[in-house]
């Protein structure tokens, strides 16, 4: 005789959050419950099913190995259960109408985001954004969990079960300070930057990587800086270039503005560039949310960025 399945959407829900957060009182705290509540429901679940999902010996909260075999289905079904409150609001509302909660790498966020919105509120005016600034690996984290609908940064990721959608590329400048070498040169190669005095974001960042991919690991021989520092923020590091000295590479749209005492100096053919696109998961349910989300960044963006082709580029990889 088949086992007859008699679950709750809100008991997935607090299997994932257990899951999530690997403690049942931070998960019933997320999920606005009391944690007798929550641990309540998610026994009896394990009752129903006759498995034991959680093993509560470990701490934090660890899945069983059943636990692990069915936690991906979980999702899928509370990811397809959403599916419906999707069709209906589109039905309510129009296509273009909703929201999405949209994860943005920060090499993105403070550069595109204030050009952005005013867009999306003069072509979308009911299009509401709930928007996160995250590092690459939580947006892909992000999406895999269903904790946001799509994510803005460097493509492509190659993720499996993930659409890409690209959008536009951004070529990198030398920023230097005016007494800097490179500040001399009309235009730069890539093997002309040495490592001695570059200034780099810290681990995490995949525009980091893109830069040591342009930059020479090999250095010049010289004594360098006796300051070593990774920073979070690409505005740090256009300080430091302008009051202190030393170089960093910079995307486009963070080159726009930089210090008095700063120079930018362009790449020769193919000019190193990154690809920015948006990533979310296949046959999402706001697909036409998203594509809307696309076309305003298109519209945000300035025009001779709109125009850059990949034959003058050499787009680089993020990881």
């Amino acid at each position: 005789m088949a086992m007859k399945m008699n679950f709750s959407l809100t008991q997935l829900e607090y299997v994932m959050a257990v899951h999530k957060y690997g403690h049942f009182a931070k998960a019933a705290e997320a999920c606005f419950v009391t944690q007798p509540t929550l641990s309540m429901q998610i026994q009896k679940l394990e009752e129903d099913l006759g498995v034991v999902i959680f093993d509560r010996s470990k701490k934090p909260i660890l899945l069983t190995q059943i636990g692990k075999k069915i936690i991906s289905q979980m999702q899928t079904v509370l990811f397809e259960a959403r599916k419906i409150e999707g069709l209906i609001q589109q039905e309510k509302k129009g296509n273009k109408q909703g929201s999405l909660v949209v994860g943005v790498i920060p090499t993105i966020a403070p550069y595109l985001l204030p050009r952005l919105l005013p867009v999306v509120e003069d072509l979308y005016p009911e299009m509401e954004l709930n928007i996160k600034e995250l590092q690459t690996d939580q947006i892909l984290d992000s999406l895999n969990n269903d904790e946001i609908d799509v994510g803005v940064l460097a493509t492509p990721t190659q993720m499996a079960q993930m659409f890409e959608m690209p959008l536009y590329y951004e070529p990198f400048y030398v920023l230097s300070d005016k007494k800097h070498p490179y500040a001399d040169l009309k235009k730069i190669k890539y093997n002309a930057l040495k490592m001695d005095d570059v200034w780099l974001l810290e681990e995490g960042h995949c525009l980091r990587n893109q830069v040591l991919d342009i930059c020479t690991t090999r250095k010049s021989g010289g004594e360098g800086r006796k300051y070593k520092f990774e920073s979070g923020s690409l505005e740090t590091l256009k300080n430091l270039v302008d009051l202190y000295g030393g170089y960093t590479l910079l995307p486009a749209l963070a080159a726009e503005r930089i210090g008095s005492r700063s120079h930018l100096t362009s790449f020769e053919r193919p000019i190193p560039a990154r690809e920015i696109g948006l990533v979310y998961r296949r046959e999402h349910y706001k697909s036409e949310l998203i594509e809307a989300l696309g076309e305003a960044i298109l519209n945000a963006i300035p025009e001779e960025l709109r125009k850059i082709r990949q034959k003058d580029l050499d787009v680089l990889p993020i990881a």
